[in-house]
């Protein structure tokens, strides 16, 4: 379970992202898997191509999007979402969608240090 004070940083990040819709009410505003698909853009631009995810109210069109993004993104920076927690965030089930992204929001910042420890020892080796 994520901590209120983990849920204060989470959505403090999600407001530093420029997304196209505002959020309002953030299981529903993130059920389809658009708003995700534009963070995972802002962090990766060349692996994201936003016309692939068209937003959706149908519970299909919703796991369309959200498989996309598993195959497409999500499996080629190591992370993953079981069928229970999509299920969860498609259905707009209270807190899901903030497990997911908090998730998420800890894969990124890792892969950040990850290239910053490479960068430095890249660097190193030139000096």
């Amino acid at each position: 379970m994520i901590s209120d004070e983990d849920l204060l940083i989470l959505y403090e990040w999600i407001d530093s992202i420029p997304l196209s819709r505002e959020k309002k009410n953030i299981s529903r505003d993130f059920c389809d898997g658009v708003l995700t698909a534009e963070i995972m853009k802002h962090y990766y631009p060349k692996m994201v191509d936003l016309h692939n995810y068209p937003e959706a109210s149908s519970t299909q069109q919703k796991l369309v999007n959200w498989n996309t993004l598993c195959l497409k993104v999500f499996r080629k920076i190591g992370f993953s979402i079981t069928n229970e927690e999509l299920d969860n965030v498609v259905n707009s089930r209270p807190k899901a969608i903030e497990q997911v992204l908090w998730r998420l929001h800890n894969k990124l910042i890792e892969k950040k240090k990850l290239v910053k420890k490479e960068e430095k020892i890249i660097n190193e080796e030139i000096l």
